[in-house]
């Protein structure tokens, strides 16, 4: 069915300055744009604290011949992170349940390349910090 200006404007409709019509009860109003959720402030913790007594932190440590850039490493572990995760051995992957540190080290033989999965918990260790992934080798 053609509708008339007439007929549009008896049935509350109005004309815009380019021609096209729109009704009064949404004239004027511009569509809404979906808004990012606020985000919380950063805010500095001293070192040696954390926000949470019982922060886990995850260390995965690949051994092998050649050396990935260090997005796909991380990016590649995603998978691995989600398993232990859905197996309930870490608690959440957000970072103010996890801290995870990312290593390789190059060796010489295909023999030698592994991969290993360290998980320590502060709680673990009577407060004191757990033992860094560094010191562990």
């Amino acid at each position: 069915m053609n509708w008339t200006h007439e007929q549009l404007r008896k049935l509350g409709y109005r004309q815009n300055p380019d021609g096209s019509f729109s009704h009064t009860s949404t004239a004027g109003i511009p569509h809404a744009k979906p808004q990012p959720a606020p985000r919380p402030a950063l805010d500095d913790i001293a070192k040696g604290e954390s926000e949470c007594k019982n922060r886990t932190t995850l260390c995965i440590t690949r051994r092998a011949v050649s050396l990935l850039d260090a997005d796909n490493f991380a990016g590649g572990c995603k998978p691995l992170i989600d398993q232990l995760r859905y197996a309930k051995l870490i608690t959440d992957d957000d970072p103010g349940s996890v801290e995870i540190i990312f290593r390789q080290v190059k060796v010489a033989t295909k023999k030698e390349e592994m991969t290993t999965v360290e998980i320590t918990t502060q709680g673990e260790y009577e407060g004191e910090n757990p033992k860094s992934c560094q010191d562990q080798f």
